[in-house]
């Protein structure tokens, strides 16, 4: 008598085994993506958002019509801002400082007073605004203010973690992302 059964091709051991190891696969794509939507939460997390911004106002009620003339940088983000390098134009040429900043808005080699703070290679923490420059020559203040459209200044910043940015005067706040921030001779030295 022949025995006509066969052994089944896939045993039962062997369709538990096979379906472990899927179930397996499916549990590690899951993880990587949840460790995927972790890393974009901590970078949200520290998001820095660097504005730059100018206020000035004339005090009609005075006398001798006082000027205030303010150049200003604010992490309106969640996390700190670390200025990297930091660029001021005048007509599309380079100035290293606000003196010869100021003297090439102008035209003129002017007495121009004012008091600063460093930008370059600082870190702002978040919700702090930085003034980089007070006017205290107030003579002078509707002058620059006239010209100010030939004034540019912008910063390359970074986060925590090391994600780049560029910003300007002119960009009202939209920055626009880099691979990394460098600096070069036409970085401002205040």
């Amino acid at each position: 008598m022949s025995d006509d059964r066969r052994e089944p091709r896939i045993s039962a051991d062997m369709l538990v085994a096979i379906s472990a190891v899927f179930i397996g696969v499916c549990a590690l794509v899951v993880s990587l993506y949840e460790a995927n939507l972790m890393r974009a939460e901590q970078r949200s997390a520290v998001l820095p958002i660097l504005e730059l911004s100018r206020s000035y106002y004339i005090n009609q009620d005075r006398p001798d019509g006082e000027w205030r003339l303010d150049l200003q940088a604010e992490n309106v983000g969640i996390g700190p801002a670390q200025v990297l390098d930091f660029r001021v134009t005048v007509d599309g040429e380079a100035r290293p400082t606000w003196s010869a900043a100021m003297r090439a808005l102008l035209r003129r080699d002017a007495d121009v007073r004012f008091g600063q703070s460093t930008i370059n290679g600082r870190t702002i923490p978040a919700e702090r605004m930085v003034t980089m420059f007070s006017l205290a020559s107030t003579e002078l203040a509707a002058e620059i203010v006239e010209n100010f459209d030939r004034l540019e200044f912008e910063a390359c910043y970074c986060s925590v973690f090391d994600e780049c940015w560029t910003t300007s005067y002119t960009a009202f706040g939209a920055p626009d992302p880099v691979k990394a921030c460098e600096t070069n001779e036409d970085s401002f030295q205040q």
